[in-house]
């Protein structure tokens, strides 16, 4: 296990003709532990703090708009479409809790950034260069989290096995295999409704059944005991890991 402890201190100015402009500064906890092999936790208690460490590259790497989703963008954009997208004003840091990303994909969105828009975005960089020393190869996987507690933290580690340890992912892809065609067309749904993609269907399917099977947003319109019963079938698998 790894543990790195991060305390960064940050005023950053505009990359922009308003150069003069500059962010206060910042004082953001922050610690990063690596919970599995290769699966590293970057844990942010502020809920807010997180959500806005973690959007641009979480957004880089699945959102559903084509404008964002492996684009170099601007923040405020994305706020923008974010608010009118959803009509709830820019929720972002209290509709998401958790976030998951491969870390190529952390690095093509900033390892070749030659400044920030954002004091965030100073914050995930430290992040990525901390990862990255501490995993030369870049096979790892980036999890974000409040803590190391609850089932939060624990569905986020399903995505860190399914994209880090192939039995794992052969294993819970066997279980997903006997969900019959209505019911994953149903699971899908809800899940493009909540803003996924198809792309991560399947691994999100995974994650919810083992930790979240009974949210109602995923669950909805599927049978409560057909879903506590693959919940058992997936944490099974899950505690071999």
């Amino acid at each position: 296990m790894v543990v790195v402890n991060g305390d960064l201190r940050i005023g950053v100015a505009f990359v922009t003709p308003f150069s003069f402009l500059k962010y206060k500064d910042m004082n953001i906890d922050y610690k990063i532990t690596e919970v599995k092999p290769n699966v590293f936790a970057v844990i942010i208690e502020n809920n807010y703090d997180r959500a806005m460490t973690f959007c641009r590259v979480q957004e880089f790497y699945e959102s559903p708009n084509p404008d964002f989703c492996g684009k170099v963008f601007s923040m405020w954009d994305y706020m923008k479409w974010y608010s009118e997208e959803y009509g709830r004003g820019f929720s972002y840091g209290t509709d998401w809790g958790g976030f998951n990303i491969p870390f190529d994909m952390l690095h093509d969105c900033y390892g070749n950034v030659s400044g920030f828009e954002t004091p965030y975005d100073s914050i995930m960089y430290k992040i990525y260069w901390q990862i990255r020393t501490m995993k030369a190869d870049g096979h790892a996987y980036v999890i974000g989290a409040a803590n190391t507690d609850g089932d939060t933290f624990k569905h986020e580690i399903c995505h860190g096995l399914y994209s880090t340890n192939k039995m794992y992912k052969t294993l819970v892809n066997e279980i997903t295999d006997t969900i019959s065609l209505e019911h994953y067309k149903t699971f899908r749904k809800n899940l493009i409704q909540m803003g996924y993609t198809d792309k991560v269907i399947a691994d999100e399917i995974q994650a919810y059944l083992t930790f979240g099977h009974d949210y109602q947003k995923f669950s909805n319109g599927v049978d409560k005991q057909f879903c506590k019963k693959l919940n058992k079938e997936y944490i099974k698998v899950f505690n071999n890991f």
